[in-house]
């Protein structure tokens, strides 16, 4: 079930997982569920996907963006990471719609696992949003902003705090900060839960549990110097002031309040003392 998380045409799409130790990337003891996040940037008749989410909810993310640009219908997309959650999602989409565009960065060719004609009928339509080359040496064309329409931009950039080549991007016209696999804390009683922490429900959130769920995925951060991402996070913040940050799991954080609230959260997650 795809929901508006803004009247500027942003929309996130994407099932929920229940957790527990077989998900690696949430605490150990975990309980509850959580959301697997694809957003759709919209403007007029042009679209742009941010990640594709979990192959478990292939059938609901790709019914979901039939309804909301039909059937077939055209999209380009934008990996913010080369990692299962973001990219699964890729063939069957590109089966059932027209991919215009792919945005991608670091080495890996998402077509790779793509039977040669798929392959080849798409290879043209991917472009590199960093200064990487490929592993084949390829000269794609290089970006750090993508146009989803004329005078619509996604800003993007890479961030300090990261595993694998990650890519954050900033929507200016919904004020939302597509932040990957950071700030992916929020956590749902049942899998059909509201999937915002907003101003209209309870946020008990505390920086433990921020830590806890930063660590489980950034496991060498505890012994690391903090400080630097801190004053990233921070300049970040000042630079965009948004209004909605957007992971690839986890609760969306919408409204200016919130997301100060969850962003001194997350700072206070990297103190010194917090590991």
């Amino acid at each position: 079930m795809f929901t508006k998380v803004h009247d500027g045409g942003l929309t996130v799409l994407g099932g929920a997982y229940e957790l527990s130790d077989l998900v690696s990337w949430v605490p150990r003891g975990s309980t509850g569920y959580q959301a697997s996040n694809c957003y759709l940037l919209s403007e007029g008749e042009d679209h742009l996907l941010i990640d594709s989410g979990l192959a478990v909810h292939s059938e609901q993310v790709l019914d979901d963006l039939a309804e909301l640009i039909g059937e077939g219908g055209g999209v380009s997309m934008f990996f913010t990471r080369p990692e299962m959650d973001c990219v699964s999602n890729l063939e069957p989409i590109a089966r059932r719609f027209d991919i215009l565009r792919l945005f991608t960065g670091g080495v890996i060719n998402p077509f790779d696992a793509f039977d040669d004609v798929s392959r080849m009928a798409l290879r043209g339509r991917r472009q590199q949003i960093d200064g990487t080359r490929t592993a084949e040496g390829d000269a794609l064309e290089r970006s750090m902003t993508i146009e989803v329409a004329p005078g619509r931009i996604l800003d993007v950039q890479s961030p300090l705090l990261r595993l694998l080549p990650t890519f954050w991007g900033w929507d200016e016209k919904t004020g939302a900060l597509f932040t990957s696999d950071t700030f992916t804390h929020g956590v749902m009683g049942r899998p059909d839960g509201y999937r915002f922490i907003d101003a209209t429900v309870q946020d008990d959130t505390t920086p433990a549990q921020v830590a806890a769920h930063l660590f489980a995925k950034y496991e060498w951060l505890p012994r690391a110097t903090k400080h630097p991402l801190r004053d990233w996070l921070v300049e970040t913040f000042d630079r965009f002031d948004p209004e909605v940050i957007a992971p690839s799991r986890g609760a969306v954080i919408r409204g200016r309040a919130s997301v100060r609230r969850h962003l001194d959260l997350m700072l206070a997650a990297l103190a010194d003392d917090a590991a």
